[in-house]
């Protein structure tokens, strides 16, 4: 028995991870280009620390840091927060810290140039903040090979939080993205969303367009089901509600 689960959980990875390749195949020459401010959101606030999502922050081959700190006081980003009950600030201080949090993976060459980039960026401006990997593609892939995506996927989610509980001299702003903001952003801030701001699986499964973006993927929904299924049944969050 353990052994046909096993191979069964193999089965759906590599069904997933075909997927995935598929889906990102099919995108938009747009969504892989560069940067776009349209895909930046509010996300969340805690004290004077903001979270942000977005896609990545690179256009011809440089990092665009003003253009990302544009796009977070813009009208498209503070008329669509994520949290309902927090107005969006309209603009940010000179004096910030900001935390790159990067889920890029280090499969795709394409990528990891992105990844350089951002990493370079930080190295020669280590004032101005810093940048956070978390590989999401091997992470959640390597969930579904052991059956721990709820697990998995929740250590980013609170590590997450965590960042933004941090209480520093310079205020932080967080700003979650992957390559096109879409996919692997959006499992992340919709993990976010069911469980510190109480959204239910069918608001959060439904937050990407919510926020004029289009749906999350296939295997992207999956995981975001998988972790409303953890939060419901092993953290036990209340108002996850109907998984199914």
């Amino acid at each position: 028995m353990y052994n046909i689960k096993f191979v069964f959980i193999a089965l759906l990875a590599l069904m997933i991870s075909i997927t995935t390749v598929a889906n990102e195949a099919l995108m938009t020459e747009g969504e892989h280009r560069s940067f776009a401010s349209s895909r930046v959101k509010f996300v969340d606030q805690i004290g004077d620390n903001l979270l942000y999502r977005g896609n990545k922050v690179i256009e011809n081959n440089e990092f665009v840091f003003q253009r990302v700190l544009d796009a977070m006081v813009s009208e498209n980003s503070r008329k669509t927060p994520v949290n309902n009950t927090l107005i969006a600030p309209s603009a940010l201080p000179e004096s910030i810290y900001f935390i790159d949090v990067n889920l890029l993976t280090m499969y795709n060459p394409k990528e990891v140039a992105n990844f350089n980039i951002e990493n370079n960026f930080f190295l020669q401006y280590p004032s101005v903040g810093e940048l956070v990997h978390y590989d999401a593609n091997a992470i959640f892939l390597k969930g579904f090979l052991l059956g721990i995506v709820g697990k998995l996927t929740d250590n980013i989610i609170t590590n997450l939080h965590d960042l933004l509980l941090e209480k520093k001299v310079k205020l932080r702003i967080i700003y979650v993205h992957c390559e096109a903001g879409l996919d692997r952003t959006g499992i992340i801030i919709a993990g976010y969303a069911m469980r510190y701001l109480e959204y239910t699986y069918t608001e959060a499964l439904a937050l990407n367009v919510k926020l004029n973006l289009r749906n999350p993927n296939m295997s992207a929904q999956m995981i975001i089901q998988l972790y409303a299924k953890y939060l419901k049944d092993v953290i036990g969050i209340s108002t996850i509600g109907n998984t199914d």
